[in-house]
Parts: C-alpha cells; sequence; structure tokens
C-alpha cells in the first residue's frame, strides 16, 4: 500500500466530482522505477469529506509529484513547500481554487490525513517526527536544547511573560537597508501592540533573501534600525529569527513559543499576506493570532499585484501540506545574544 492510500484510509469512499463547496483532488505519485499510483481526496471547506483509489481524469486538480521529489521530502533534504513553489510538483486543473479550502485543515479527517505523512517521515533534528532540537551544531544552544520527548520545555526557559510574543514578519528592504512602506506599517504595527500589551516580548523576523532583501545585512537588523529611530528602547525587543521565507516564519516560531513556554503568540504581516500566514500557522501552530496590517498608501495595482501574488502562493501552500505534511524545521536552530536579544538562526548559519 503507497503512501497516500494508507494516509487516507481513515476516509470515506467518495466518488470525485464537482459540487458546490467540494474541490477534488487528484494525487499522483511516481515510483522508483516510473509506475505511478493514483489517489485522490475531496475537499469541503471545512474538513476533508471523502477520498478514492485510482485513477480519476475528471478530477479538479490533479497534482503530479515526481519520484526524486517524493525522495527528497522524504529524506528531510527539502521542505515540502519549496518543492511545490519551486515547480517540481506539475499542477494541472483548478488548482487556484485549493487556496480557498484553507479552512480543511482545521478538520479532524484532514488533521488525520496530514499527521500520518507528519508520522511518516523521517525523524526531525530533536528524534521527533516535526519539531527541530537538540544539540546545535558547533555550540550553542539549540532553541529547544534538551526539551522532554513530549514537547515540552524545560525548566529554567526564559518566559515570554503574560502577553506572549508580538512576531513582525519581515517584508522589503532596498538595497540600502531602507525599508519598505509595508515593513515600517508592519513594525509600527508590532511595537505598539507590545506596549499597549504589558508582559509581551518583541519578535523581528527576517534573514536575507532574494524576495525581500539582497544587503549584507539581515533584514531584522534593517527593522531595529527603523524602530530604534522611531523611538524604540534598547530593552523592547528580545528576539530576532533570522528566517528565509514565511515557512521559516511560523516554524521558528513555534520553536520560540515552546522555549518560552507560551502558547499566546500574536503575528504581524500585511492584509494581503494573513490568509496564507493564517493557514501556515494552522498546520504548525494553530494558537497563533494573525492582525493583518492595511496599507492604504500603496497604489491600488500595487496591492492588486501583491494579493494575486500571495492568493496563489497560498494555494501552493495547500498542495504541498496535501502531498507531502506540514512543513518542519531540516536542521536544529542555533541562539546567539546579539544587540542584547536571542538570535535564532539554522545551525551553521
Amino acid at each position: 500500500m503507497d503512501l497516500f492510500t494508507a494516509a487516507l484510509d481513515h476516509l470515506p469512499t467518495t466518488a470525485p466530482g464537482r459540487a458546490d463547496r467540494a474541490l477534488s483532488v487528484q494525487i499522483v505519485a511516481e515510483g522508483p522505477d516510473g509506475e505511478h499510483t493514483c489517489s485522490g481526496l475531496v475537499l469541503g471547506t471545512s474538513d476533508a469529506v471523502g477520498r478514492w483509489h485510482g485513477d480519476v481524469p475528471a478530477a479538479d486538480v490533479r497534482l503530479e509529484v515526481p519520484y526524486d521529489a517524493l525522495r527528497d521530502a522524504a529524506s528531510g533534504s527539502t521542505l515540502g513547500t519549496g518543492l511545490v513553489m519551486s515547480g517540481r510538483v506539475r499542477m494541472e486543473g483548478d488548482w487556484p481554487a485549493l487556496a480557498a479550502f484553507r479552512g480543511a485543515a482545521r478538520g479532524a479527517g484532514l488533521r488525520a490525513y496530514l499527521d500520518r505523512l507528519a508520522a511518516a517521515a523521517p525523524p526531525g533534528p530533536d528524534g521527533g517526527p516535526a519539531a527541530g532540537g537538540g544539540r546545535a551544531a558547533g555550540g550553542g544552544r539549540a532553541a529547544n536544547g534538551g526539551r522532554a520527548a513530549n514537547g515540552a520545555v524545560p525548566a529554567g526557559a526564559g518566559p515570554a511573560g503574560a502577553g506572549g510574543l508580538v512576531a513582525v514578519l519581515a517584508a522589503p528592504n532596498d538595497e540600502h537597508g531602507e525599508l519598505s512602506v509595508m515593513a515600517r506599517d508592519r513594525s509600527r504595527t508590532a511595537l505598539d501592540l507590545v506596549r499597549s500589551t504589558p508582559g509581551a516580548r518583541l519578535v523581528l523576523t527576517g534573514g536575507f533573501g532574494a524576495q525581500f532583501n539582497t544587503t549584507d545585512v539581515p533584514h531584522w537588523r534593517h527593522c531595529a534600525r527603523w524602530l530604534r529611530s522611531q523611538g524604540m528602547g534598547p530593552g523592547e525587543f528580545a528576539d530576532c529569527l533570522e528566517t528565509r521565507h514565511s515557512s521559516d516564519d511560523v516554524l521558528f516560531l513555534r520553536e520560540l513559543a515552546r522555549r518560552h513556554g507560551t502558547g499566546r503568540v500574536t503575528v504581524v504581516t500585511s492584509d494581503y499576506h494573513a490568509d496564507r500566514i493564517r493557514y501556515l500557522l494552522d498546520l504548525v501552530l494553530p494558537t497563533a493570532a494573525v492582525r493583518a496590517v492595511v496599507h492604504p498608501s500603496l497604489p491600488p495595482a500595487q496591492q492588486a499585484h501583491l494579493r494575486g501574488h500571495d492568493e496563489a502562493a497560498l494555494a501552493k501552500s495547500v498542495a504541498a501540506a496535501l502531498l507531502f505534511g506540514p512543513d518542519r524545521l531540516l536542521a536544529p536552530l542555533r541562539v546567539t545574544v546579539e544587540d542584547g536579544a536571542e538570535r535564532y538562526a539554522p545551525a551553521g548559519a
């Protein structure tokens, strides 16, 4: 029995077909000798409602996964989301409609399917299927160093305080490190939220990436410099996450929340990005809240472009979860202290 067939067998058998408020998804997986296995599931807006086995060309969406992509995901060398975003999975049919079915990730049926995919993955850096940790390479503390097998944070981990964590997600800066309108608006909102929430801990995110920061200084430093120019005091931010993309953001935040023993996390991002980050959080940190920031000074055409980009990325994120399960840390996080704050980065970074 192949992985997808086994992961789906708890769902009732359902004949795929176009129906109101339902989407049929055909999964075609290539084997090591070029053979193909075909399974499918029917998504409702709040859960998975059925499955089938065999090739059904009339399915609304068709996802074809080559063997080398399955191998790379299984080995833990690449995030599932990265495989889809890079075009290594062939997506046919009405795949953009997957974005409208993001709420299914909260349903018990789809969660059981995703949990089975996660259980089939190799152990993470801490020995568990989905979370990074253990001892960071090259010395230093791992983000969840010494965490018990049940995920509990060890005694002595620094508390976030009653206000929890307020994380501002990275947005572009220019080649000189000047923040974009989106980055400034997000940062200002996060700082205001921390100041109005006793005990809250400000978390800055963003390392390097072609889509947001091509300087030789991590984005979080540019963000901290701008916030200081706006009156942020030396003790007002306490953690920085050197992340590369949205999947990193939610995975690093989960480890930070575990380290500080808090379930209270608020993620500040732009309104056009809010649905995608909500979906990714539902997969790995469902208790987190999202604060969506609007950008009235952005031209309408730019807002429409950003929204369209994120809607497509959300659909691809849903596809990635259906194929590979929730993303997981591929390396432990090393913690160092910089500028009086704890910096979290993959071991070796």
